[in-house]
């Protein structure tokens, strides 16, 4: 992972700043990266591997007055009181025959402006009213309700006032929220259970529209964080009073799976596909800015400035009588984005087109994304745009708990753009349809080797392939001077060493090129995580030739893969120009071509969080036609069956660019801490994730048609997790370095014939392997009791340990570790 160190220790610096109110931070991505991390540093931070970036994001800015006069609000809430004389709130407690509800609030008691437990949180400014009320009709039950009404909020920004009722809620508990609400004119009301810890992420919500009768409002969250949360009553329409009673927040049990319950398995998988529309937006109406529901996202410091509005003329609409005009017309240090906030659901896949053209020649970038930490993209596409109306599509499955957009991005200031027919679609299939039926590659099975010299054993996992990265041999490790070069001491004896210890033990090699050395760089004073000027392209490209042609005519025929770069999508390892990397690309390409025609160029690594962007623009450049691969990094946590959403939008990525057809890789990756679930520094796995997870993620890549795995590293013992394959002999394999050995040896030389999953719950694989037939099936949840169906034949059960036992009944108990099922 090598950069998630650096971009966690970077942006962990800048939130807390901001929150200690020592800054002015509000970028809706910020970006900025501080000092040099030293080559000694920079090994210790690989070594860690599993630091994930923290970041915020600021609010959508509502473009009711001039653009240019708003500035954005900073996204971290300040709860104010309306007056310091209000009385203190007593925490409420629960009788023991209301131990199911976590929260009852029936808003009796005598007090005279919030029932107690409840508050209010308000920023910016706001102004509100609350007060207990007790006139007839205005309460639903009893002898009072709470009254609450946001009487000032200042246009424009973020500000506002919320009802809250905080409370601990559990991590991974499911909740059921009811309450009964009115107001005294029509008004819109949502009621939100939500975290309160930065970036703020939403369990659940339900917005009502409200009248002078009692509304009753339900909806169901399930809490995935460690900090505590509330319930928020959020008034939509100012000077509307709203009434609040009789709420309750209950937890709901969950239940075990009985015999009578057992999940049924199909003896297939589905493969229908079915497009539902779900959202659209024409643009028309009689709006002055921002059609109905659009809104401008800007950010900066110089402040990015935009304009917009209603076009009408002849030839600059689609469709109807209106379209979107929208003209970013400076960046400052941030951007202006037109957006579209919509609800998607996490873990459903979503297809969005607009129709767009310029009046110029511009480019613009199509994006749906979470709009929450770490702003990961759903799809995104880049495309250029002239006088004449052309559709962009993208498609991808969205992976947040919390609200997300549809983002027009102008890449040219200046240039107006005009948006017309949004639509947005639901697509469903069977997503655990194999990519491929063709056998396993044994490149899919491949692992780093990080400590060679202090040990040269070969590791037993079944590998077939080692990353060379993070091995002292990258170009500012072989020529630290123009044109000198040494290969019988330091750094080139290292890179000899590695190419031979892989060869002599029938491994094949994907070695990864780059880190500039700081002779060569365009700028050798930037901050490199591997010293400076590392993260820079070449001053002369001639270098760069150079460097490859001897790599390649050196180790020709020993050396078959090569990869571009390592993460171009952090600053930190790469923040030389896009148009550079591609120039990087053909010469690579070039290069390697001449010096063996069967080696292959991979293209650059690139991680999850970022990388869907950089890897789209490179695309667009033309990058995609001088590498015969594409790799990413896909790193997972306990629950490595979320490998199969981003691997499904990083080929919508390729797909968009008529990529799809060439291999995706996986060049680094491995079972990592989930910081938003544990305290990583004490924290250790359970046995059954260390068997588990990572069988279950290889698994997951294996269905998804990814054709390389390099497992990030083999030696790494600074985690008491999972991620540990050997003990410190260098020897002796791990309980997950055991487990990971039996999956590969399940899935080499075999066929995925089909694979399906039942209830987000149950993952089904059906191999073939010869004359073998045989199934590999695990459950996300422990003791989960299935029925085999008899079409498969199968009659013992075979653990991940390597043990054992028949099937007796035509039922099977299912965990967390995949077991295979055969005959």
């Amino acid at each position: 992972m090598n950069s998630s160190v650096y971009r966690w220790a970077v942006s962990l610096s800048v939130v807390l700043l901001a929150a200690c109110g020592g800054g002015s931070v509000s970028d809706d991505e910020m970006s900025a990266e501080p000092t040099v991390v030293e080559d000694s540093v920079a090994s210790t931070a690989e070594a860690a591997g599993d630091l994930q970036a923290v970041e915020t994001d600021a609010p959508v800015v509502e473009d009711t007055v001039p653009p240019q006069l708003q500035v954005e609000a900073l996204a971290t809430e300040r709860a104010m009181s309306v007056t310091s004389a209000a009385a203190p709130e007593e925490a409420m407690s629960v009788s023991a025959a209301d131990t199911a509800h976590v929260v009852r609030a029936d808003f009796e008691g005598s007090y005279s402006r919030t029932a107690p437990g409840w508050t209010v949180s308000a920023w910016g400014g706001t102004q509100y009213e609350t007060a207990r009320e007790t006139r007839p009709t205005f309460f639903r039950s009893g002898a009072s309700s709470q009254r609450f009404k946001v009487t000032q909020r200042a246009a424009g920004t973020s500000a506002d006032a919320q009802l809250v009722r905080p409370y601990p809620f559990s991590y991974g508990q499911t909740y059921h929220v009811t309450a009964y609400l009115r107001a005294d004119i029509a008004a819109s009301v949502e009621l939100m259970l939500r975290r309160d810890a930065a970036p703020f992420n939403v369990a659940g919500s339900k917005t009502v529209a409200l009248t002078s009768g009692w509304t009753k409002v339900e909806f169901e969250g399930t809490y995935r964080w460690n900090e505590p949360g509330s319930l928020r009553v959020i008034s939509k329409r100012l000077g509307a009073n709203v009434y609040i009673d009789d709420v309750t927040v209950t937890a709901i049990p969950s239940s075990g799976t009985s015999d009578a319950t057992a999940i049924v398995l199909p003896a297939k998988g589905a493969a229908s596909t079915t497009v539902t529309p779900v959202a659209t937006s024409d643009f028309e109406g009689s709006y002055a800015l921002t059609a109905p529901g659009w809104k401008v996202n800007y950010w900066g410091l110089p402040i990015a400035t935009y304009d917009s509005s209603r076009e009408t003329r002849a030839g600059f609409v689609y469709a109807g009588a209106s379209s979107q005009r929208f003209r970013m017309l400076s960046k400052g240090s941030g951007d202006a984005q037109l957006v579209y906030p919509y609800a998607f659901k996490k873990g459903r896949t979503y297809r969005t087109s607009v129709y767009v053209r310029s009046d110029r020649s511009a480019s613009v970038e199509l994006m749906v994304r979470r709009d929450a930490h770490p702003w990961d993209a759903a799809g995104a596409k880049t495309v250029a745009v002239g006088s004449t109306w052309q559709k962009i599509e993208i498609q991808g499955t969205y992976l947040g708990d919390v609200l997300g957009t549809v983002r027009v991005i102008s890449k040219t200031p200046g240039a107006n753009i005009w948006v017309d027919n949004l639509s947005i679609s639901e697509v469903k299939y069977n997503e655990m349809a194999p990519y491929s039926t063709a056998t396993a590659p044994d490149t899919l099975f491949g692992v780093h080797v990080n400590k060679l010299g202090v040990h040269h054993n070969w590791p037993t996992l079944g590998q077939g392939i080692v990353r060379m990265w993070n091995t002292g041999t990258n170009w500012r490790d072989l020529e630290k001077a123009n044109n000198v070069w040494d290969w019988t001491s330091g750094n080139g004896y290292r890179m000899d060493m590695y190419v031979n210890y892989i060869t002599r033990n029938g491994g094949q090699i994907l070695y990864t090129m780059g880190q500039t050395p700081q002779w060569a760089s365009s700028n050798p004073s930037s901050n490199g995580m591997y010293g400076p000027g590392a993260n820079m392209h070449p001053a002369n490209l001639n270098d760069w030739r150079d460097y490859v042609r001897t790599i390649a005519r050196r180790y020709a025929g020993k050396i078959k893969f090569y990869e571009l770069w390592n993460e171009p999508d952090f600053s930190g390892t790469y923040q030389g120009s896009m148009e550079k990397m591609v120039e990087m690309a053909r010469i690579a390409s070039e290069e390697i071509k001449a010096a063996d025609p069967t080696a292959k160029l991979v293209s650059p690594g690139v991680g999850v969080d970022q990388g869907y962007s950089f890897m789209d623009r490179f695309f667009q450049l033309g990058g995609g036609q001088y590498v015969d691969y594409v790799g990413w990094h896909f790193y997972y946590n306990s629950d490595p069956e979320a490998l199969g959403s981003q691997i499904q939008n990083a080929r919508e990525v390729m797909r968009n660019h008529g990529l799809q057809d060439k291999q995706l890789w996986n060049t680094e990756g491995s079972y990592i801490c989930d910081r938003t679930k544990h305290n990583c520094s004490t924290w250790d796995s359970s046995y059954v994730q260390k068997r588990g997870v990572n069988a279950r993620a290889l698994m997951m890549m294996w269905g998804k048609g990814i054709s390389n795995f390099n497992y990030y590293f083999w030696e790494r013992q600074t985690e008491a997790t999972g991620s540990r394959m050997v003990e410190a002999d260098w020897k002796t394999p791990t309980t997950a370095g055991l487990a990971y050995a039996e999956a590969i040896k399940w899935i080499k030389g075999a066929r995925l014939v089909d694979s399906f999953q039942i209830n987000n719950k149950v993952y089904v694989f059906r191999v073939n392997r010869g004359s073998e037939n045989y199934v590999i099936a695990w459950s996300i949840s422990q003791n989960t009791k299935v029925v085999v169906p008899s079409e498969w034949g199968v009659s013992k059960v075979r653990t991940l340990a390597g043990q054992e036992s028949g099937i007796s009944g035509g039922m099977v108990t299912l965990g967390q570790e995949p077991v295979m099922l055969k005959q």
